[in-house]
């Protein structure tokens, strides 16, 4: 007979309980920074109410009220040198993390006066709240996207569960870099939910990952409970299937929250391990605004008023007065501290005129500031000359999978801050197509294999850039990269911009095109278009070996995410390349003219390259004289309209190739463009030649059917050249 036999998990769940000597084991200052940090959320959050009210705040205001012990609690028990990341009921995380950074090291509430940094602090999150330009982000964020670096507020996240990637990549780079920092990913109960979560779980056990995930399990999404979201009620035995233990944990008390977090995160930094804490808590409000979460009818009001008697603003200094911790008298002091901090920070923002506030003019960000940041605006390549193939006199053959690996692993040499991750890239002798062939045997430490988890590795990756490291992340296939789109465009692709240009993501995307193979409709994407539909990003996409080391290593230079399109139709096509030289620079934005001519000019990239030059050869035979240009950048900001609208001056004619299917393609905006630019220069309109606007097909008949052919490209030639006009 069958026999079915019980698996001991690999870890624990835990529930945590304290009584009233852990209280008093803790040390009296930390007990006293605790209050006065809850003190000063419970202000805060009422004066963004008062100011939401009185339309001062654009946009929602999602408070923590009843939610203060956790980031009271967390911001004490870390070193100021660990970092956080939020969501977006994240004030009183942040400003309990700025404060005690910018804090002196033995600050006590009772005995020191606030020094302007602390003050700064407070002024500078409301400011940001409030969308102003003394904000951390310049008022770009707002309630839901602050940051500040330098006090390891990594940022917090409108996303739900967007910024865990994020966080867990940058605990995986402290970890990689050996440093002895944490980093508190604070979520709520139904980002536990998202899949980003669970990708990155897994990895950070795989990696050993110092990350401390913290579940803030309010009970309730927005209306939705969360015994309707989720089967499994104690949510901290998620990670069991993950292998790394949970707790569970009283978040309405300060003093449990402390003894969780200054345990986990001390053996975490000796064992670098994930660790989940679900801290138990409620909000007394409903999910943004002031009104009770009863008025909605997802809850009621008896159930929010036996919430409201555990509410760790009146519980915390009762028992801290009743052991004689503090006195009467200190526990108004403390009240008057945080009332007097909020109300500075709301004198900084506004003015007042006839008994109401106001926003002066002067506290507005300059609308042109809005279009700065987007990407890095420092000058990387300062000093750098820009080369190409006529700046070399000695050459060697490479074919273009050759040149990916060989200039991967230089950069990896020259800058110990590079790493490769993906899956398969350390296994089969150089990954699944040899594009990392040669760097196991030289960085196994730094050349990183991954599960099939797009988002995760991403979003990990994603993190690690953000806080130093410069990875290169390889995506097997396009399409799989829609599997991690929201850590590609939502996060890494606008983050910098959120967050007022106070952080930077180097990091490069490659991906292998896959259109002429047979892998059908899923395998077979092109993501140029689909990519420069986000501003955040850097595109290129090299047509030979030569261009592939300039590129790349232009890509390794910047602060932004940079994609590199490969298409694999050329991994074996042989070039020459500078016998010596791996080091080389090509300008981003510039274009290249590939063939002169007189009658037509081709505007093209990667693999059309190689079949428009074979058909402009051939129509020359013919006397039709085809200029031919090769984009190799291709988002939207890198376009070199300035080559093309040269061209279009001598030829008046313009032909777009591309294999992309049409609704996918990038020649709807380049002819918009070209038009807008050079409309006088045109004696006809643009021409388009791209792919049948369907998913490629597997059969190699259907899929030759729907790719532009030579014999299609001649013919659009012929069409658009002076010749036939």
């Amino acid at each position: 007979m069958s026999e079915r036999i019980p698996q001991n998990p690999p870890a624990t769940c835990y529930k945590l309980q304290t009584n009233d000597q852990d209280l008093l084991a803790i040390p009296k200052d930390d007990l006293v920074r605790m209050l006065a940090l809850l003190y000063l959320i419970r202000e805060f959050e009422l004066i963004v109410l008062d100011f939401k009210d009185a339309d001062l705040v654009h946009g929602p205001a999602h408070t923590s009220v009843g939610q203060e012990a956790v980031a009271a609690a967390v911001a004490v028990a870390l070193r100021k040198t660990d970092m956080i990341a939020s969501t977006h009921r994240a004030h009183g995380h942040f400003v309990s993390k700025a404060l005690m950074y910018y804090a002196p090291d033995d600050y006590q509430p009772l005995r020191d006066p606030v020094t302007p940094k602390m003050q700064e602090a407070v002024n500078k999150t409301l400011a940001e709240i409030m969308g102003l330009k003394d904000g951390w982000c310049g008022g770009r964020g707002g309630s839901m996207h602050l940051y500040d670096g330098e006090s390891g507020n990594l940022g917090s996240n409108a996303i739900v569960g967007g910024g865990i990637p994020l966080a867990t990549g940058a605990a995986w780079a402290q970890k990689l870099q050996k440093k002895d920092r944490v980093v508190v990913s604070f979520f709520g109960d139904g980002a536990i939910n998202q899949g980003c979560f669970h990708e990155v779980a897994n990895m950070a056990a795989l990696w050993g990952v110092p990350i401390l995930y913290l579940v803030e399990n309010n009970l309730y999404a927005v209306g939705t409970r969360a015994n309707e979201a989720s089967y499994v009620q104690d949510l901290a035995l998620r990670t069991l299937g993950y292998g790394f233990d949970s707790m569970i944990v009283d978040g309405m008390d300060p003093v449990s929250m402390y003894i969780a977090v200054h345990d986990v995160v001390e053996k975490m930094r000796r064992e670098p391990f994930p660790f989940l804490i679900e801290a138990k808590t409620y909000r007394f409000f409903h999910h943004a605004g002031r009104i009770a979460g009863s008025a909605y009818g997802y809850r009621t009001k008896e159930e929010e008023e036996e919430w409201k008697k555990r509410d760790p603003y009146q519980v915390f200094p009762e028992k801290l007065i009743r052991y004689g911790i503090i006195t009467q008298e200190d526990d108004e002091q403390l009240q008057n501290l945080a009332k007097e901090m909020v109300a500075k920070a709301a004198d900084f923002c506004t003015e007042e005129k006839d008994g109401k506030r106001y926003i002066p003019a002067s506290k507005w960000p300059d609308p042109e500031s809005a279009v700065r940041n987007l990407r890095s605006e420092k000058d990387v390549f300062q000093g750098i000359r820009f080369k190409e193939r006529e700046d070399f006199t000695t050459f060697k053959p490479m074919t273009y999978v050759e040149a990916i690996a060989k200039v991967t692993l230089r950069n990896m040499e020259r800058d110990e801050r590079v790493i490769v991750l993906g899956e398969e890239v350390a296994n089969l002798r150089g990954g699944a197509y040899g594009a990392t062939r040669g760097i196991k045997e030289v960085f196994p430490e730094r050349l990183i294999n991954t599960p099939i988890s797009e988002t995760g590795f991403v979003g990990m990756a994603g993190g690690a850039a953000s806080v130093g490291l410069r990875p290169v992340v390889e995506i097997m296939f396009p399409d799989f990269a829609l599997m991690a789109s929201d850590q590609l465009f939502n996060q890494i692709g606008k983050l910098r911009h959120m967050y007022g240009g106070n952080v930077s993501f180097p990091l490069v995307v490659r991906t292998r095109v896959a259109i002429g193979f047979g892998y059908g409709g899923q395998h077979s994407m092109n993501p140029s278009a689909f990519f420069s539909l986000f501003s955040g990003w850097r595109v290129v996409a090299p047509a030979t070996a030569f261009d592939y080391i300039g590129l790349f290593n232009t890509a390794m230079r910047f602060e932004d995410p940079v994609l590199i399109i490969e298409h694999g139709m050329l991994y074996q096509d042989e070039d020459q390349v500078p016998a010596d030289d791996l080091d080389y620079f090509i300008e981003y934005g510039k274009a290249r003219i590939v063939r002169e001519g007189s009658d037509l000019t081709v505007v093209t990239y990667s693999k059309c390259v190689k079949d428009c030059l074979q058909a402009a050869e051939e129509l020359g035979q013919e006397g039709i004289s085809v200029e031919v240009i090769d984009l190799r950048t291709v988002d939207y900001v890198g376009m070199d309209y300035a080559t093309i609208g040269e061209s279009v001056k001598k030829t008046g004619s313009v032909l777009i190739v591309e294999q992309n299917p049409r609704s996918m393609s990038l020649s709807g905006r380049i002819a918009d463009e070209i038009q807008e630019r050079f409309f006088d220069y045109l004696d006809c309109p643009v021409g388009k030649l791209t792919g049948v606007d369907v998913p490629p097909p597997v059969s190699r008949k259907l899929e030759e059917a729907v790719l532009p052919s030579l014999e299609q490209i001649k013919a659009k030639m012929r069409q658009g050249a002076k010749h036939f006009l």
